[in-house]
């Protein structure tokens, strides 16, 4: 074996151990993430969608089971209480059995935008919030694979995996079989692989027999995610950091487009040659018999630190710039997501690591922006949108 295989194989191998030793200490002693995730009565009634008088009726009149308590007398639930408690008032968070779900793509070709990152914390928060949540992680690289506490490199001995089923050589159908459960009761993933990669270069050796061929090889994860698209409220698509053939699978399959941008210039200007460099593919992919009409595309301001010189510049021109395509509120830079993100956790998944003021100031954060993204997912379901209660209402 030559020097640099050898190098590169021992390098992959420290950094593998090391990772495992981090998880060892932040998770169960298996090793396995475990959420320990506990609410008192107001934080529940509010993530459920009710008063704290209204889960205490319930629970007095018997259709709710009593919380759990603390030794000092405390009330608290878990989060499987929330789920059960939805499910025993008839809550319904999400879009209707016979909608579709929304499926975004978080999407830049920049490094660094915090693309992962933002893709693991919003679906924690969907799935805080009772929505059925799928993540399609299409990066090989598969970082957000490994945030959801799955190696990518154990799944190399299966043929059900987004690679097999992507690759035009293989003869995986199922896509349904690809999928994972996560510590999150409402969250499954798709995870990454090594052999993603290869599927990549599959799909682009259909260049060589065109016609019917491109067009399959282009709509392989859209055909796929179609017979999934009523189990889930949302799917969040993470796409790998260029526009190849599977970057164009993936904005094929989308039905929204959410794209980060650091408050930094040449991250702004980058996203010049991507918004161009998306309306040129979506060109390619509807004139191979692919049409593709997003419900929405917002762009997202991301770990924005507006005391650092010329971001707070950089901030209010992507506002002029954007306008309306602008999420209103920016993700500030903080200390805890990073420190989260180090112990392969979102914020919705820890617990402060500086003061509690500064960790509940970045969820608050990131509940205003997922919120308003939230809103605009609500909009493409008839039964939630304003259209549709305004037709509702009218009839």
């Amino acid at each position: 074996m030559s020097y640099t295989i050898n190098t590169l194989r021992m390098i992959s191998h420290s950094c593998e151990q090391m990772r495992d030793r981090v998880k060892a200490i932040e998770f169960a002693p298996d090793g396995a993430k475990n959420l320990d995730l506990t609410f008192g009565p107001g934080i529940a009634a509010e993530l459920i969608g009710r008063t704290p008088e209204a889960l205490a009726k319930a629970e007095k009149e018997g259709r709710l089971p009593n919380p759990k308590q603390q030794a000092n007398g405390r009330r608290f639930y878990t989060l499987e209480d929330l789920t059960d408690i939805r499910e025993a008032l008839n809550i319904h968070v999400g879009k209707a059995a016979d909608e579709d779900a929304v499926i975004i793509a978080n999407s830049n070709f920049k490094g660094g935008v915090g693309k992962s990152t933002i893709t693991k914390h919003f679906a924690d928060y969907l799935g805080l919030r009772g929505y059925k949540v799928l993540v399609v992680d299409c990066d090989p690289q598969a970082s957000t694979t490994t945030m959801f506490d799955i190696k990518p490199e154990t799944l190399m001995d299966t043929e059900q995996t987004l690679g097999d089923y992507l690759s035009p050589r293989s003869t995986f159908e199922d896509l349904r079989l690809a999928i994972y459960d996560t510590a999150w009761p409402t969250i499954k993933i798709i995870p990454s692989s090594l052999g993603l990669q290869d599927a990549e270069w599959d799909l682009t050796a259909t260049l060589q027999e065109g016609g019917q061929a491109v067009r399959e090889s282009l709509q392989r994860l859209r055909i796929g995610l179609s017979g999934l698209s009523k189990e889930f409220d949302v799917i969040i698509l993470d796409p790998p950091p260029a526009m190849g053939f599977l970057g164009l699978n993936v904005m094929a399959a989308a039905t929204g487009l959410l794209i980060p941008v650091p408050a930094r210039q040449l991250d702004y200007l980058s996203t010049i040659h991507f918004m161009d460099t998306v309306a040129d593919n979506i060109e390619i992919l509807e004139k191979n018999g692919t049409p593709v009409d997003y419900g929405f595309i917002r762009i997202v301001c991301s770990a924005f630190s507006p005391g650092k010189p010329g971001e707070a510049d950089m901030w209010k021109m992507m506002q002029a710039t954007y306008a309306n395509s602008l999420l209103t509120q920016p993700i500030l830079a903080s200390e805890e997501i990073k420190n989260a993100t180090q112990a392969f956790r979102s914020i919705y998944e820890s617990k402060p690591s500086a003061s509690h003021a500064t960790y509940q100031r970045c969820r608050t954060n990131l509940d205003e922006v997922f919120g308003e993204v939230v809103q605009l997912i609500r909009q493409q379901w008839p039964s939630t949108s304003m259209a549709g209660r305004s037709a509702s209402i009218a009839a």
